[in-house]
């Protein structure tokens, strides 16, 4: 999934919007470094927090995300990524939420 989020946001932004999905949940970081994940206890995943960028361009997310909406720049560009199937509808679901407190749009890739 990818976050446009139309203010500035952090990494650690993202992920505590997430958490308000499932008051149970916890945050990790991979290898001490930016990338965070939210789960469910400590062996399940239910997303991760790739990272964020900030994008000056608005043809870079069309070139990217042909489907996007049009919007104003600059934006911050959140990759994030779940478990396949059923397991992932939690973090699809989280993502979704959590892009209205961001005031982002979430854009859900694949099947």
């Amino acid at each position: 999934m990818t976050l446009l989020c139309r203010g500035p946001v952090e990494t650690r932004d993202v992920a505590e919007a997430l958490l308000l999905h499932d008051e149970t949940w916890g945050v990790r970081a991979l290898d001490d470094g930016p990338v965070l994940q939210v789960c469910r206890d400590a062996a399940t995943p239910v997303i991760t927090v790739l990272g964020v960028r900030r994008v000056d361009s608005l043809d870079e997310v069309r070139r990217i995300l042909p489907d996007a909406p049009s919007l104003s720049t600059p934006l911050w560009w959140v990759d994030t990524v779940t478990p396949l199937g059923a397991v992932g509808e939690p973090g699809v679901a989280a993502a979704l939420e959590a892009s209205m407190d961001l005031d982002a749009f979430c854009i859900v890739h694949g099947d």
